[in-house]
């Protein structure tokens, strides 16, 4: 179940079956990539505060989820894992809303200027309102949609800029300007 072993031009081929319904490679590509994605689903599960949705069951959620994807033309696994992160915010923040609908003040604490600028920083260290963030992350989506999907890949797919200008088809150079504007952006909206 290495996914170092299986190429990149293998995993684009068995995402392309999979979009054209062939159901007999759909065991081997969720072998593929299971790792990626149980990556992702661990990496938001460090967060005390995300969920209290073991990895596995966000993993079999995101799976769930993915499914209503295949139909997509599939370029790629950076494409996958593009759709993956943001697959596995909603899996998350649907049952972050879920668990806090009935609370009033609970458990989460309200995003402020300190608070954002450390979870900004070290997004796994730190205990934040997924809800407000998510909000924050549409309301940016709004102005720049770029800068919204590198906070979304950082955040929610821990992500490396690297693997965000693969993913995204565009410079490092690019992905770091994005994220810059995208961090001072959700930084003004706390002043």
């Amino acid at each position: 179940m290495n996914q170092s072993r299986i190429p990149q031009e293998e995993i684009t081929l068995l995402l392309d079956q999979w979009s054209h319904g062939d159901r007999a490679v759909e065991n081997k590509l969720i072998e593929s990539l299971y790792p990626y994605i149980h990556k992702l689903a661990h990496f938001q599960l460090k967060s005390k505060s995300a969920s209290a949705l073991q990895t596995t069951e966000v993993v079999n959620e995101a799976f769930i989820k993915l499914n209503h994807h295949k139909a997509l033309d599939w370029k790629n696994k950076s494409q996958f894992l593009a759709i993956a992160a943001k697959v596995i915010r909603s899996v998350i923040i649907d049952q972050y809303r879920a668990e806090h609908s009935h609370k009033r003040g609970g458990e989460h604490q309200h995003l402020t200027l300190d608070r954002i600028q450390e979870f900004i920083e070290e997004p796994d260290q730190q205990n934040v309102n997924w809800i407000e963030l998510d909000d924050l992350i549409t309301q940016l989506s709004a102005i720049d949609e770029d800068a919204a999907s590198v906070v979304e890949y950082k955040i929610f797919g821990g992500l490396t800029i690297p693997e965000m200008a693969a993913v995204m088809e565009v410079s490092e150079s690019t992905i770091s300007r994005n994220w810059q504007f995208a961090r001072t952006w959700i930084l003004m909206q706390f002043k």
